[in-house]
């Protein structure tokens, strides 16, 4: 059975233009008729948002009737964080915080959602991790053990930004440096296969690199994928993959 995934940091749908507009990120969305779409930097409430709840919006604009937000950290009076949106019924949702090396860098988390398809149990995770290399090396070791206690004939997908090569220098500083083998991907590669796309994913005046991508399990096939022009709706490309599970 074909299924269809795609993965989109909306940066609480903000544009390079500044215009903050969920709707345009999802009509785009929406073209590629995507059956899980996993989000990232959500904005649920916030004032800078609207006060608007930006998963229901999404999920109404890309004809997906399930979906799932959880917060990562409170900010302007609502919450911030990952989401998933599904055209199949969640059975299961919940949101792994991840460790901190300073208890003054941003909280991260991971968003696991759980799904039946047919006889096919199917695990999403949404990821966002650390722009600092050793808090995401400890997510992703975290992420293994998470993945360890899944039955090994369940299907896995983790889609997201994983911001590898991307070092914080200070408040809105960054840098991006391209390596060839990041940990983070050595660590999920040890039982998951990774998508190998190469083009960047992110772009803006601080920087620019291939930091988005997504993990399969080995029990389901890979049968193309693209990096999808977000047309400057966000500092992101969108990811798309097709799946025979």
């Amino acid at each position: 059975m074909l299924i269809k995934i795609v993965t989109f940091n909306i940066a609480h749908g903000k544009g390079l233009d500044g215009i903050i507009e969920v709707e345009r990120q999802a009509n785009l969305v929406n073209t590629f008729k995507p059956d899980i779409v996993f989000l990232q930097e959500i904005d649920m409430y916030t004032k800078r948002a609207g006060e608007r709840n930006q998963i229901r919006e999404f999920s109404k604009k890309v004809y997906l009737p399930y979906c799932s937000m959880e917060s990562n950290i409170t900010l302007e009076d609502g919450y911030y964080g990952d989401g998933i949106i599904s055209r199949f019924p969640i059975s299961f949702s919940v949101n792994y915080l991840m460790p901190l090396t300073d208890l003054n860098h941003e909280q991260r988390g991971i968003l696991y959602n759980r799904i039946s398809l047919g006889t096919a149990k199917i695990n999403l995770f949404s990821v966002h991790l650390s722009t600092y290399e050793d808090e995401r090396i400890l997510a992703c070791k975290e992420l293994n053990r998470i993945i360890s206690k899944i039955d090994k004939n369940e299907i896995i997908i983790i889609g997201g930004d994983f911001n590898v090569g991307v070092t914080r220098l200070g408040k809105g500083k960054y840098t991006f440096e391209k390596q060839e083998q990041y940990e983070e991907y050595n660590l999920l590669g040890k039982n998951l296969k990774r998508i190998p796309n190469e083009e960047d994913t992110w772009f803006s005046k601080l920087g620019q690199g291939c930091i988005d991508t997504i993990f399969y399990s080995k029990n389901i096939e890979l049968l193309k994928f693209e990096t999808i022009d977000a047309e400057q709706k966000s500092d992101h490309s969108i990811l798309y993959a097709e799946f025979d599970i």
